[in-house]
């Protein structure tokens, strides 16, 4: 825990969390940073100007919203580069290092990239157990973590350190998978904030589908049954929470034992895009996309829980939505992803909107657009100074592209927010280009060291 303090102090950002995360203390933090300070927190429609795409490593003022952005790879054509996803940090904790997905002629996998300039540091050799399922450290920014997808190391819990560009083995599960690969489930999240929890599942020597914790400091593992014959589907795993008191596995807050129900959710689907974060003060919560109705009406909001970021607090079950329909927002917008990954600044968190591919006539008919279509936006979820800011068109066609010879999936944005929060990263085919280029939004409460 002294690594994470010194990481803190040495970003110029609040202590407050170290101490609440591991006192136990529900004291509100006051964040340092006001993310949509001067920034465009309007409701309504705005027009999406037509615009080529932004030239390589050079700043740009996003037309719509007069924030500074920055296209940071130049790919050719049917190449990608992106976000891992929205759930997973692009950044390392002191955010000096960034990571990156790529696919092209020369090299298909992870690249390491200087935090500030954007430069490719160097292309990484491990292959994880799939894209999205590499951990950075939240205490050291040297330290990645991954389950290995290749010999000899094939199913092993890896960390990798980005000093040595070595690998070494954490712990291997055999004794419980066998031969089955471990891996963190469909919407994979990240692990606890001091890097001591880890979830997964597999199939073990029973051929049963199980779900899987471990726990590094102790070296304990703890297994249960999912699938047929459970109350859970096969097809996720238990993801920690931030503060490590419980893990969050489909739409409930589970016990440490795996068995011990101790939240149940107002939660229509616990398969929607989500991800785990902290309140404005410090609590465990899931942020996620609500398009049904909360089964139990989400604490008597007027939506019920339709929205495009409705917050279930894990600790208290309370469930909170922050942008919908009676606030002045459409219909949740399809293809709605929530990074909630600002662990120096709780309470905030980035979304990315897409669209139906019949409302893109947006893109060139001059007139206001539905407001979030097309949208990096931020929201402050303080329930005393809630702020949604609109920070940038993403331009990207996503799945409804079909110009370029990969899977339209990756051009998703998968907006992603710094551990700071006055960065995020995402990804754009620019008006279905036929290739997918990484971009960053750069707030004013951003600071180049």
């Amino acid at each position: 825990m002294k690594s994470l303090e010194r990481h803190l102090h040495k970003a110029g950002l609040f202590t407050g969390l170290l101490i609440g995360l591991t006192s136990g203390s529900q004291t509100a933090w006051a964040s340092s940073i006001n993310l949509c300070e001067g920034l465009i927190s309007h409701n309504q429609g705005v027009v999406i100007p037509m615009v080529k795409k932004p030239p390589y490593m050079r700043y740009y003022k996003e037309p719509a919203f007069g924030t500074k952005v920055i296209r940071i790879t130049n790919n050719r054509e049917n190449e990608l580069s992106k976000p891992p996803y929205s759930t997973m940090q692009a950044w390392n904790s002191n955010e000096s290092y960034m990571l990156q997905y790529h696919n092209g002629e020369d090299f298909t996998g992870h690249r390491l990239l200087d935090g500030h300039t954007y430069e490719i540091v160097r292309n990484l050799s491990f292959v994880p157990s799939d894209l999205e399922d590499v951990f950075w450290s939240h205490t050291d920014p040297d330290t990645l973590y991954y389950i290995s997808k290749v010999k000899p190391n094939f199913g092993e819990f890896m960390k990798y350190s980005i000093g040595s560009d070595k690998s070494v083995v954490v712990k291997d599960f055999t004794r419980w998978c066998g031969s089955d690969m471990p891996k963190p489930g469909g919407d994979v999240q990240m692990q606890s904030l001091d890097d001591d929890l880890f979830g997964f599942r597999c199939v073990n020597l029973d051929e049963e589908p199980i779900m899987l914790t471990y726990k590094i400091s102790t070296d304990t593992v703890t297994t249960a049954r999912i699938g047929e014959g459970t109350r859970w589907e096969e097809w996720f795993a238990p993801m920690p929470t931030v503060t490590g008191k419980s893990w969050f596995f489909q739409g409930v807050s589970l016990d440490h034992d795996l068995k011990t129900v101790n939240v149940e959710l107002d939660m229509k689907k616990a398969g929607e895009h989500q991800n785990v974060g902290l309140t404005h003060d410090g609590q465990d919560a899931i942020y996620s996309v609500g398009f049904d109705p909360s089964p139990n009406g989400c604490n008597g909001d007027p939506d019920e829980g339709i929205g495009h970021v409705v917050q279930h607090n894990l600790e208290t079950g309370e469930c909170r939505n922050f942008i919908s329909q009676s606030e002045g927002y459409p219909y949740t917008t399809s293809a709605t992803h929530i990074s909630a990954q600002a662990v120096h600044n709780p309470g905030w968190v980035a979304v990315s909107s897409i669209g139906k591919k019949k409302q893109f006539n947006a893109f060139t008919t001059g007139r206001p657009a539905p407001p979030l279509l097309s949208e990096i936006y931020l929201l402050n979820t303080d329930p005393d100074d809630t702020v949604v800011c609109r920070v940038a068109h993403h331009r990207s066609f996503g799945k409804r592209a079909d110009a370029g010879d990969y899977h339209p999936y990756f051009g998703e944005p998968h907006a992603t927010i710094s551990p700071s929060g006055t960065r995020i990263m995402f990804g754009s085919d620019w008006y279905d280009s036929g290739s997918v280029d990484s971009y960053i939004i750069e707030l004013p409460a951003y600071s180049k060291p």
